[in-house]
């Protein structure tokens, strides 16, 4: 899938299921300090600025290594319940992506390009896996054990 720009809003991007009744995640602290707010079918991940363009790019890999210039790497566990639903959202504008109905772990990679404007890239494996903050720039404070629940956002 070719990259796409969406607009960020409420400093969150997220990914869920299509269809998913209230699809954002109301923060607490403890998500903002750790950088994603996570519960079943529904992931937002906090981004660097508060508005602003961002670059986005969808891969689906069997294996990667994180990039260099990532400030922020964080891997969760998703569940695609219905295949083909799945979207990358932030809260103007949605993509939806295609994706087979399965188990994957999304490693959600964040940095700024050499202009300063925002990229991600979401990483998709079909398979399993825990919750991670593999890499941490200076805003977060994940701490020793990452909160996996959130509610969702009021509309």
């Amino acid at each position: 899938m070719a990259p796409f720009v969406l607009e960020v809003a409420y400093s969150q991007i997220s990914a869920f299921q299509s269809g998913l009744k209230d699809p954002f995640n109301d923060w607490t602290d403890r998500h903002v300090a750790q950088g994603f707010a996570w519960r079943p079918g529904s992931v937002s991940f906090r981004t660097l600025d508060g508005e602003g363009p961002i670059s986005v790019t969808v891969t689906k890999t069997t294996a990667f290594e994180p990039s260099p210039s990532a400030l922020r790497v964080i891997q969760v566990p998703i569940r695609v319940a219905k295949e083909g639903a799945l979207e990358i959202a932030t809260i103007t504008d949605s993509v939806e992506i295609e994706m087979k109905e399965g188990e994957y772990v999304v490693v959600f990679e964040h940095g700024r390009d050499d202009k300063g404007v925002m990229w991600c890239v979401f990483h998709f494996t079909a398979q399993t896996g825990p919750a991670g903050v593999l890499r941490a720039d200076p805003e977060l404070a994940p701490g020793p054990e990452l909160l996996m629940e959130a509610r969702p956002a009021s509309p």
